[in-house]
């Protein structure tokens, strides 16, 4: 095993040094160039089309490592997102509007008990979220085992068809990135909620609600994976209760690839898409080649547990987290 960290070693350290983008960009000319069949448009659209539910899951990702914070539960809510859209729809297009806003707002009020438990109560984000995925997975096997419902032609067609020859799940990506780009760089909270990561005591001092950051940032996550889910949904056409198995560590990995710290403070919405596209692009080689899935799940773990370490690293962290959670006491008086 130390011997195949050295790859993905030297792949994070070219990432850091060129950037995602030149990585990408090195990627997709060895691609195009030296595998049968990518170049094809009808496989160029299928990455991205394939690729739109991770991006909206890491996007919602980017804002919580962001903040300091980490969010597991993403793959089994977006799993329940799938399930529940197609049973509750049944394939009906008149239903489709309501399921779509009941899903947003099962992830907004997953977000919300997040924040609010972190906030209250100083449970660490890790153990937290990771007991939430148990949850979510238990309640989707109590509900289903198999796969249930349909899903309405309209949610087909955004997950895969096309709009001017480009495709529609792409360009949902694209303005869901917009918006976080937006939300992010250019807004009073996305600049708090970068200076929350980095030091939430000096943030506290200096005037921003914690409490409540932590929250939004949270929401983001839940209303991210859920929308994902719909697109899942879409390209499944039925209710599939293990669709969202594995999406949270594609998604952690994607945003630390895309130039997130896993000790907060940092990241950005572009360099996580380029990463989700770079992973997409990955795993649709390796899919042409007829490379065994095991071994993409092997690379995204050993990518993970680097990043873990230079993070360390970098802020001189040998030890557990030196980052606390605010008292329970301070954290009420933050607005939780």
């Amino acid at each position: 095993m130390a011997a195949a960290a050295v790859p993905v070693a030297a792949v994070q350290s070219l990432a850091h040094r060129a950037g995602i983008y030149g990585l990408l960009a090195a990627v997709l000319v060895v691609s195009l160039l030296f595998v049968p069949g990518f170049a094809s448009p009808t496989n160029l659209a299928n990455v991205v089309t394939q690729s739109a539910a991770l991006g909206l899951v890491a996007i919602g990702q980017t804002f919580v490592v962001a903040g300091g914070l980490i969010d597991l539960s993403v793959g089994q809510l977006l799993g329940l997102s799938v399930v529940l859209s197609c049973a509750l729809s049944e394939g009906r297009s008149e239903l489709l509007l309501p399921v779509l806003a009941a899903m947003l707002a099962l992830g907004a009020l997953v977000g919300v008990v997040h924040g609010t438990l972190v906030n209250r109560f100083r449970i660490e984000p890790l153990i937290l979220t990771f007991g939430t995925l148990s949850i979510l997975q238990g309640a989707i096997f109590a509900y289903t085992d198999q796969s249930v419902g349909r899903a309405p032609a309209e949610l087909v067609w955004l997950a895969n068809g096309r709009l001017l020859g480009l495709p529609v799940a792409g360009l949902v990506l694209l303005a869901f990135a917009a918006f976080a780009h937006l939300l992010l760089r250019h807004t009073r909270f996305g600049l708090r909620l970068l200076a929350t990561g980095g030091d939430a005591d000096s943030a506290r001092r200096a005037g921003v609600d914690v409490a409540r950051v932590r929250l939004l940032a949270f929401v983001l996550s839940g209303v991210g994976a859920t929308l994902a889910g719909l697109l899942v949904a879409g390209r499944l056409g039925t209710g599939y209760p293990n669709a969202g198995q594995g999406f949270e560590l594609d998604a952690i990995v994607a945003a630390v690839l895309g130039g997130a710290s896993l000790a907060g403070g940092r990241g950005t919405i572009a360099g996580t898409v380029a990463a989700v596209i770079l992973l997409g692009v990955i795993s649709n080689v390796l899919n042409l080649l007829e490379v065994s899935a095991f071994v993409q799940t092997f690379a995204k773990g050993l990518i993970v547990v680097v990043a873990i370490v230079a993070t360390r690293a970098r802020s001189g962290r040998v030890g557990p987290s030196s980052k606390r959670l605010p008292a329970a006491g301070a954290a009420g008086s933050d607005g939780g």
